[in-house]
């Protein structure tokens, strides 16, 4: 089998996507994808697709470290909460879910017939048994990089960012979002979802106060 090549992001720094058009238009090609797979009748690669699907979602949603996302079990989310340790800091995270995202999850749970001690986004690959390695994550990442043709540094902590900015962008208190990151301090969350000047100046064009 032909080794698939993709580049990896180096040191530079990720960054989140800023435009829910750009998330509407992954989440519709990852879609387009395991689809077209369905309609072939390529059972495998059907639910191969609907894993990576999911795998961007719950990266948007959660907003877990990759080392923490790809290690959840079904278990895990199913029953409305989530409940985790982090791997880098020993820190817990636990929050209930958005009954939304907790139905998607179960539909796709299904589909894919996992059970509740399962990796839930388990390796295709034949005589492997256990989640996808970060490699096959960022492999991933990469593809919906080239053919979503992202200009800019994007990888899997880039889903992690992504929650945090669309959060801030639409309202969300800092200090709360401090604490899902498990940040010491508010100008570090600032710094992590990259918001930057440029990110000032469209909040300001928002504003008016005055009479209408």
């Amino acid at each position: 089998m032909r080794r698939v090549k993709y580049k990896s992001s180096g040191k530079q720094t990720t960054l989140p996507i800023k435009d829910m058009r750009e998330i509407n238009r992954i989440a519709s090609y990852l879609l387009i994808k395991r689809d077209k797979a369905k309609q072939k009748g390529q059972d495998k690669r059907y639910l191969t697709y609907y894993r990576n699907y999911m795998l961007f979602i719950c990266g948007i949603n959660l907003a877990f470290r990759a080392e923490d996302l790809l290690q959840l079990r079904v278990k895990d989310l199913v029953d409305g909460y989530v409940q985790i340790k982090e791997n880098k800091t020993g820190k817990s995270q636990i929050f209930p879910l958005n009954k939304a995202f907790v139905a998607d999850v179960k539909r796709y749970v299904e589909v894919m017939s996992l059970t509740p001690h399962e990796y839930l986004f388990p390796s295709q690959r034949p005589g492997v048994i256990g989640a996808i390695t970060r490699q096959q994550a960022d492999r991933i990442m990469w593809d919906i990089k080239r053919n979503c043709k992202i200009n800019y540094t994007f990888a899997m902590h880039s889903l992690r960012k992504t929650f945090g900015y669309m959060y801030y962008k639409n309202g969300g208190k800092l200090l709360t979002l401090q604490k899902m990151y498990n940040h010491d301090d508010p100008s570090t969350t600032l710094r992590y979802i990259m918001w930057d000047d440029n990110d000032v100046q469209k909040e300001r064009k928002t504003i008016y106060i005055g009479a209408k």
